[in-house]
């Protein structure tokens, strides 16, 4: 069994089972991914994958446990030349980030600043998507860490740490019904179509759930990523504004009318996540340490080698933070 073997096969069940597409990624070529293939198939004693002819069509049952062990391996190869690379360049290199629209454009600019000056010869790849995207490119260990909020289950290969709580906020124009009311309600609000993010499970919109609780239906009549497109839409009568309380300006958006729903919906809590197995340099920890103060060296390791932690685990432990938490969601929206 070769390294090359392990990576080819992973290469292929990356790029949609496609022999011809994974080649052209890995700049190789189709045939001599074919033979590696054929020779681990027959070295194993196993099929990995389901075929109807020459196509593939599906991975056996054995090949998903084998492609799960396959990846571990490559990290563990790429852990060891990051060892290496720690000593002789422990300032320079990649550092490749996953985060969301609102994390990208209010939250990291200033980790990124003080960060940059600590390590101003160290690239930042920074990967802007839906939550589901960049947990997907860690998955396949594309990027070195993920930004994102809500509950999310990563299962037991990703290590989650909560980093701080915020508040959505509401936006509607000044000559707006809602502007009249001294509270609003959730009831209130499921009054009028509503503007907001997208989410592609139901189940892990906090919003649905809060709405659900008290047997209303909301009427969300558009959903976007950016939190700007949000705004630009409630500005064109579309509907009432839900965004991330960070992605409020007072000056900007002073033309609008912003409520905090702290007293109607859940709070939010961003998390930064990263494989378990992944080699951390001292840049990534000292990040870390940037992105979330309350996180000490001691919790980190405790983070590192404890077992899977889940999302109700996570929401937990980020309401016992307590002041700490408190603090970084001021300093966010700031």
């Amino acid at each position: 069994m070769k390294l090359q073997q392990l990576k080819y096969l992973i290469a292929i069940a990356d790029n949609n089972l496609s022999i011809t597409t994974a080649a052209q990624k890995i700049f190789t070529s189709q045939p001599g991914i074919s033979k590696q293939l054929r020779l681990l198939e027959d070295e194993l004693q196993t099929k990995i994958f389901e075929r109807n002819g020459k196509q593939l069509v599906g991975i056996t049952h054995v090949g998903k446990e084998i492609l799960a062990r396959a990846r571990k391996v490559l990290q563990e190869v790429n852990n060891i030349k990051r060892l290496s690379s720690e000593i002789s360049q422990e300032d320079s290199g990649c550092f490749s980030i996953g985060t969301t629209q609102t994390q990208a454009q209010y939250v990291l600019p200033r980790t990124f600043s003080s960060f940059h000056k600590e390590y101003p010869n160290l690239k930042i790849d920074l990967h802007q998507g839906t939550t589901e995207q960049i947990i997907e490119q860690l998955k396949k260990q594309e990027i070195d860490f993920v930004i994102a909020s809500g509950t999310v289950e990563l299962g037991p290969d990703i290590v989650q740490i909560p980093c701080y709580q915020w508040d959505r906020t509401l936006l509607f124009p000044q000559d707006h019904d809602l502007g009249d009311l001294r509270k609003i309600s959730l009831e209130d609000l499921v009054k009028y179509p509503l503007v907001t993010y997208n989410f592609s499970d139901k189940s892990s919109s906090s919003l649905l759930r809060a709405c659900h609780k008290e047997n209303l239906q909301p009427n969300i009549v558009f959903t976007a990523r950016d939190a700007d497109i949000i705004k630009t839409y409630v500005r064109k009568g579309f509907g009432v504004g839900i965004i991330a309380s960070m992605a409020y300006d007072s000056e900007a958006d002073k033309d609008l009318i912003s409520y905090s729903t702290r007293d109607m919906l859940p709070k939010c809590t961003t998390w930064l996540a990263f494989n378990k197995n992944l080699f951390l340099k001292q840049y990534m920890k000292d990040f870390i340490e940037l992105f979330a103060p309350h996180i000490s060296q001691k919790e980190l390791v405790r983070y590192l080698y404890s077992e899977h932690t889940s999302s109700s685990e996570l929401l937990h432990h980020a309401k016992t933070q307590g002041n700490k938490v408190t603090e970084l969601r001021r300093v966010a929206s700031a």
